[in-house]
C-alpha cells in the first residue's frame, strides 16, 4: 500500500502567479511600501509586523477598491485546476496555506471548496485604517512572526502516515518546507531549498507538478526522498 500525500500549497506567487499583497502594496501604497516589503524580504523585519505595517497605512474607506482590484489582478497559474483533480483522484490531501486574504483566495478556490482546505487571513475594516486578522497564530513550537503559522497548520492538521508535500515560493515557506519530505519550489523558496539542501524540485507552473508527481516513485509508495 503506498503512503498517502498530504500537499501544502501557498497562494501568492504559487496559485496566483503574482504575489497579491505585493500587488495591492504596489497599488495603494507605492511610497512607503516597497521600503517594508524590503525589510521583510532582507528578514530585518517579521511577516507579521511588515503586513500589518502595509495594511495600517490604507484607510479603511478604500477596502471595496481594494478587493476589486485584487480580484481582478489575480491570475491563476496554469495546471492548478488539473492538480487538484489530480490529487483527489489518488485520495491525496490538498491544503491551501496562504499569508494572504479571503477575498481574493476564496474566489480562486471556492470551484474545489469540496475537496481541498483552506487557511488564510482577512482584514477588519471597522476603524479608519485597515487591520489585519490573523487566523493561525504561531504555536509554541514556532519561533514566531509568522502572522498565519503555516508551521503550525501543519502540526495541527497533519495525520499518522502521510508524506507532507509543500509548494511555494517565498521567504513566509520556508519554514513549512522545513518540516516537508518533498517540496515544489520557486522564486525565493526554490533559492533555500538549493541553499539549505532540502529535497525539492523547481516548478513553474502545476503542469510540471503533475509530471513529477506522475513520473515519482512516491506514487507506487516509495519516498518522496
Amino acid at each position: 500500500m503506498r503512503e498517502p500525500l498530504a500537499f501544502y500549497c501557498d497562494f501568492d506567487g504559487t496559485i496566483a502567479e503574482r504575489d497579491m499583497i505585493g500587488a495591492i502594496v504596489q497599488e495603494f501604497l507605492p511610497q512607503t511600501g516597497q521600503a517594508i516589503v524590503d525589510k521583510v524580504n532582507a528578514g530585518e523585519w517579521s511577516v507579521r509586523r511588515g503586513v500589518e505595517a502595509m495594511f495600517g497605512q490604507i484607510p479603511s474607506s478604500r477596502m471595496p477598491e481594494l478587493e476589486t482590484f485584487a480580484r481582478q489582478a489575480t491570475r491563476v497559474r496554469p495546471g492548478f485546476p488539473a492538480f487538484v483533480e489530480f490529487v483527489q483522484r489518488q485520495g491525496w490531501r490538498l491544503t491551501v496555506v496562504s499569508g494572504g486574504f479571503d477575498f481574493f483566495v476564496h474566489p480562486v478556490v471556492a470551484p474545489f471548496r469540496d475537496s481541498i482546505a483552506v487557511y488564510c487571513n482577512r482584514l477588519d475594516d471597522s476603524d479608519e485604517f485597515l487591520r489585519v486578522v490573523w487566523s493561525v497564530p504561531c504555536d509554541e513550537a514556532c519561533t514566531g512572526g509568522c502572522g498565519l503559522c503555516k508551521p503550525t497548520v501543519i502540526r495541527r492538521t497533519r495525520r499518522p502516515g502521510e508524506r507532507i508535500i509543500v509548494i511555494g515560493d517565498g521567504v513566509t515557506d520556508l519554514k513549512q518546507a522545513q518540516l516537508a519530505d518533498f517540496v515544489f519550489a520557486r522564486d525565493k523558496l526554490l533559492a533555500a531549498c538549493q541553499r539549505l539542501d532540502l529535497k525539492h524540485a523547481p516548478f513553474h507552473t502545476f503542469f510540471d507538478i503533475l509530471d513529477f508527481l506522475q513520473a515519482s516513485p512516491c506514487i507506487e509508495g516509495g519516498s518522496p526522498r
